[in-house]
């Protein structure tokens, strides 16, 4: 297997005319090779007639304006020009980290060796073929301001060195690294559904993929903002696979957007105080169960309505201790 395909962006690419282009002592237009997030990865073959050489340069490119694009660094790039001559199979090639928008220059090859057709560099229609592979861990999520993992492609080589876990829902896949996500696999229950094929075949009707890239980026610290809908979905993967940083960062959320709203009737916190018991959510229980029961007069609140509400009998022992503070001494 190529090792391109370590790479999350990898391809091969052909630069034609390259007998021309060194005659006509000029680059190669640039040819694009795929596009991520704000940025298209390009290349262009660049033609250096005082010391009779040319090589390959790849870069990355903005979009408008250049200048504002956000380019994750380091990034490793890999660039190969594909030869049938065996002699030149250690010149045609290099691996470096890119620094940004820096360009990446490929392996310098003299003209003479190139317009040689013995040596392999050119097709019968002078073109050269060069394999590629770009990489990047992260990025820039420009609604939300803040770098994201980029989960919707492999770790790097993460398939030979066993350090990835895919997530599969139908042919919807996404990625992670395996040490980072089983650190906060508390109940070990993705661990003891991954340790023989490093997949976690997701439910096809219970977890949308996008909440569950959510989840992911909170599980790995990413701090994300979302509305409540999308923090309750999170919050019922997090519950169902055991992960208590993310129901945690998930509760702060709520109760941030809970004490901020002007409630004129007692339907939405007393849903919040259901799913706060449901999922063990503490300190959102406390804080809509404290607001409910400060308005059972002027929201005309039946008490036995409310406690059934609550399904007191289904409650942990920690929610029936908030529930009693409340009831009993208005405080939590």
């Amino acid at each position: 297997m190529s090792e391109r395909f370590k790479y999350s962006h990898n391809g091969i690419c052909t630069i034609p005319n390259v007998p021309e282009t060194i005659a006509a002592d000029r680059n190669v237009p640039s040819i694009f090779l795929f596009e991520m997030n704000d940025f298209r990865g390009m290349i262009y073959l660049a033609v250096r007639s005082d010391r009779k050489m040319i090589y390959p340069v790849a870069y990355l490119l903005g979009h408008n304006p250049p200048e504002s694009t956000r380019i994750p660094a380091p990034a490793p790039i890999f660039l190969k020009i594909l030869i049938k001559n065996p002699n030149f199979m250690n010149k045609n090639r290099i691996k470096v980290f890119a620094e940004g928008k820096s360009p990446l220059f490929g392996p310098e090859i003299p003209f003479l060796d190139v317009l040689n057709l013995k040596n392999g560099f050119l097709d019968e229609n002078g073109a050269m073929t060069i394999e590629y592979g770009f990489h990047f861990d992260s990025i820039f999520d420009e609604y939300q301001e803040i770098w994201k993992f980029n989960l919707k492609c492999e770790v790097f080589d993460g398939e030979s060195k066993k350090n990835m876990i895919t997530y599969e829902k139908g042919k919807k896949k996404l990625f992670s690294h395996k040490q980072l996500i089983l650190f906060h696999d508390s109940h070990s229950k993705i661990y003891n559904e991954t340790q023989e094929t490093d997949t976690l075949k997701l439910p096809l009707y219970f977890i949308g993929m996008k909440h569950f890239e959510n989840f992911l980026h909170i599980a790995h610290g990413v701090q994300l903002k979302h509305d409540s809908s999308d923090l309750w979905s999170v919050i019922v993967i997090a519950h169902r696979y055991g992960f208590q940083n993310v129901l945690a960062y998930c509760e702060r959320q709520l109760v941030m957007d809970f004490e901020e709203e002007n409630y004129t009737d007692e339907f939405i916190p007393i849903q919040y105080a259901m799913r706060a018991i449901k999922f063990n959510l503490y300190r959102l229980l406390a804080v809509s169960l404290e607001l409910v029961l400060k308005n059972l007069e002027k929201w005309d609140i039946d008490t036995d309505y409310l406690f059934k509400s609550l399904n007191w009998g289904e409650m942990t022992n920690e929610s029936r201790k908030i529930v009693m503070a409340n009831v009993l001494y208005g405080e939590y």
